[in-house]
């Protein structure tokens, strides 16, 4: 298990949806004491999906996550991947390459339940856990 992890939006909405929250890629995450992060994209992603009455809930859990910034860094490292997967005829949605190149950006592995959003990704890692559905 990696000390450091990103998540996608759908790791996060698992643990908000679900009703046995024990048995989310998340709450495994904080039991084996990963140091979770998120990009400033997946943080839109969630906001923007929150009505008010759930928008408390997930702040607080928000509260307990890394944010990392789509800098120019990352934005360089997005335009390159961009690049590299138009070379290859691989489309990937805007915001699916703003979350690659940040994990790139950091050097950290990205869990996902939605692999296929990120297959073609050179440099991007992803976290692969055979007990999950990830």
């Amino acid at each position: 298990m990696p000390s450091y992890i990103a998540l996608d939006s759908c790791v996060l909405i698992e643990y908000f949806r679900a009703r046995d929250k024990t048995k989310t890629m998340y709450a495994k995450f904080l039991r084996d004491k990963v140091h979770l992060s998120i990009s400033t994209v997946v943080l839109f992603e969630v906001r923007a999906g929150l009505n008010a009455s759930n928008q408390e809930y997930m702040q607080g859990l928000l509260r307990k996550i890394t944010c990392l910034p789509f800098d120019t860094r990352t934005a360089e490292i997005a335009a390159d991947i961009s690049q590299a997967l138009r070379k290859s005829r691989i489309q990937v949605e805007s915001s699916d390459l703003f979350i690659a190149a940040t994990a790139v950006a950091h050097g950290i592995p990205l869990a996902t339940f939605n692999r296929k959003h990120f297959e073609g990704i050179e440099r991007l890692i992803l976290f692969d856990d055979e007990e999950s559905t990830c």
